[in-house]
Order: structure tokens, then sequence, then C-alpha cells
């Protein structure tokens, strides 16, 4: 069997996408159920499979990685972890909510965040439909288009803590780095902040030096990009 040796963070690096999409597949029969039935507002809606606040994918994860940690290295076997995590799920409606689009981001923004992201998410509401989220998946399997190249370096700068964007402009901006370079990043970070007209689509807002991905985008990167 398939074995993985390393770090916490490199598990979630290497496997944390086949992770992510055992559980996607695994809650499937249980949001089929529903019938598209929103558990927030009642409407019928495509339903999204929304982690209850405090048992999150990665939480998860981590509490059962910690069984299998010596000397700062996890080691383990992979499908054995990975049965364990989806067990770990169980039972589901104590880990997750079948909710519309709407309210997703509505629960994830109002209620699993910083008070300075709530307050940075509530001054940028005014139109919370992504009408153009369904680019993600496209952007995913385009590692040199401009819009890969922008959320693939927030993720990578993500991983250390909050993203200022200074940090990712410059990151973006040197040419030394053909994996993030992007040449007009102002204009194409400045398209990717709103769904109006010709733009690119709603992933980020910023307050206060600081670059957010909005929640319900979060989970659409997570389902497409390797590093989300």
């Amino acid at each position: 069997m398939a074995q993985f040796e390393g770090t916490i963070q490199e598990f979630h690096d290497l496997l944390g996408p086949r992770i992510r999409n055992a559980v996607n597949n695994f809650t499937r029969k249980y949001r089929n159920r529903k019938n598209g039935i929103c558990e927030d507002c009642g409407k019928t809606k495509e339903l999204h499979s929304a982690h209850v606040h405090g048992q999150e994918r990665r939480t998860i994860i981590e509490n059962i990685l910690a069984h299998y940690q010596y000397s700062g290295k996890v080691k383990c076997d992979i499908e054995k972890v990975k049965k364990e995590i989806l067990e770990a799920h169980l039972p589901i409606e104590k880990y997750f909510k079948f909710l519309c689009h709407s309210c997703h981001v509505a629960y994830d923004s109002n209620n699993n965040s910083t008070p300075r992201e709530r307050s940075a998410t509530k001054n940028n509401s005014s139109d919370n439909k992504h009408t153009k989220i369904t680019r993600i998946k496209l952007w995913a399997n385009r590692p040199h288009q401009d819009n890969h190249k922008i959320i693939s370096a927030y993720l990578h700068l993500e991983k250390n803590g909050a993203v200022q964007l200074n940090t990712l402009r410059t990151l973006c901006t040197d040419k030394a780095n053909s994996k993030y370079f992007v040449k007009k990043f102002d204009g194409h970070y400045a398209s990717m902040k709103t769904d109006k007209g010709n733009s690119h689509g709603k992933v980020f807002y910023d307050k206060n030096g600081l670059v957010y991905i909005w929640p319900i985008v979060k989970e659409e990167i997570k389902l497409h990009f390797q590093n989300g």
C-alpha cells in the first residue's frame, strides 16, 4: 500500500486535492437526498456541501494525522488515513450543512471569519451572486493564464498567513518568477474584484491592505486548483 512520509503541510499540498474530492464524493448521496431544498432558505436550488464551522475538512484531517506523527513528521498508509478521514465526517448532519449558493456565502461570510474579514465582507457585499464563478474551473486548467497565476500566487502566500496586497503584487510582478509573473497585474487584479461588464469575475476583495477570497469562491478554488 502507498505510504506517505512528510510534514502536515506537505500532506495538505500533495494529498489535499485527493482528500477534498473524496469528501465531496462522500457527501454527494446525502446532498442528493435533500432534493435541492436548501436547509437555510428552503428554496429549491443547486446545493453545496458546507462544512459546519469548527468542523472544517482541514481540522478533521489534522486531528487524524496527529495519531501518525513521529518526531514532527507524519508517517501513514494513504488509503487507511483517507478512510479514517471520511469516517470522521460521520454522522453527516454534524459536519455538513446543505445550502444553496447564496446561503453558503452568507453562512461562511458571517460566521467563519475574523472580525476584520467580516467587516471587509460587509463592505463588499452589494452583489454576492458571483455570476462568473464557473471560470474558476477553466482557469485551474490553464497554468500560463494570468488569472490562474494570481490565484496560485495568493494560495502560495496564504500558507504563511494573511496576504498583503503589496506582497501579492510584488510576487506577481517579479519577472524572474515565471510561475506567477503577470505583465499587467493591477489591471487583472481589479478585474477579479467584480462581476460587472467585461470583468473577469469576482474572486478577491481587500481591506486595510489585506487581500481575501470570497468564501464561496474559495470552495470552488479548492475543488479545482491543485494547491487550493
